[in-house]
């Protein structure tokens, strides 16, 4: 198969990508914000800050590349419905670039560069094109089959 980077929607590519990385934290965000919720009413006051910090930080450790992973495909799915040629490139370098932020963004919050990270990083892409390819069979599929 040949692909062209002519075909390539950037501005889709990236915006979706980006709103991989949003969503995930934005989520994170909303648990934690409801554990704090939570935290409060049992107190009848300020909860303990030592306490949500750690739940944040342990449900942004093990939640976050699950949710990136997730996100990743079905945004993968969304956004390259409409894109016409060369879907599951397009899904590919919106996975990459989801990984690359999520990464960076993790390095950029004292995160080291080790094996997890580069697992991550591959993982995410490949769901990004995962995203990517159901969708080029889902519309070549649709295309076959007669009305």
């Amino acid at each position: 198969m040949k692909y062209s980077l002519n075909n390539i929607h950037w501005i889709r590519v990236i915006s979706s990508a980006f709103i991989v990385i949003a969503l995930s934290y934005l989520i994170i965000l909303l648990i934690t914000t409801g554990y704090a919720f939570i935290l409060a009413f049992q107190v009848r006051g300020k909860p303990d800050q030592v306490a949500i910090s750690h739940f944040a930080e342990m449900l942004g450790r093990w939640l976050m590349p699950l949710l990136e992973m997730l996100l990743t495909f079905f945004v993968a799915l969304i956004s390259t419905k409409k894109i016409g040629k060369d879907i599951s490139l397009n899904g590919l370098l919106m996975g990459i670039l989801a990984a690359m932020f999520g990464v960076a963004l993790k390095f950029a919050y004292g995160n080291q560069f080790n094996y997890r990270a580069v697992l991550l990083f591959l993982i995410i892409t490949g769901f990004g094109f995962l995203g990517g390819f159901v969708t080029q069979k889902r519309i070549e599929k649709k295309m076959k089959s007669p009305t």
